[in-house]
């Protein structure tokens, strides 16, 4: 586990992932400290959070259309494997 202090650079280019739950547990802890420790980079997490919520809220029910679905399908089956 790396000791080293992330600076608020860092630790805003990680929120979004650290938010999502998408960090490696080293990475997860020192965005954690760092926020514990700085309160101009908490007051960003606050807001991705609220922000992520509010999406989250106004996405429910709604749902991709079939025909968008379908393109997407075909497409994935015409395009080679690399």
């Amino acid at each position: 586990m790396s000791d080293q202090m992330l600076d608020c650079a860092e630790a805003l280019t990680l929120l979004q992932d650290y938010l999502k739950e998408e960090l490696t547990i080293d990475n997860q802890t020192r965005v954690a400290n760092h926020l514990a420790a700085c309160g101009h980079c908490l007051q960003h997490e606050h807001f991705e959070r609220n922000f992520l919520a509010a999406l989250e809220r106004a996405a429910k029910g709604v749902r991709c259309p079939d025909a968008v679905i379908s393109r997407i399908r075909q497409s994935l089956r015409s395009t080679p494997p690399n």
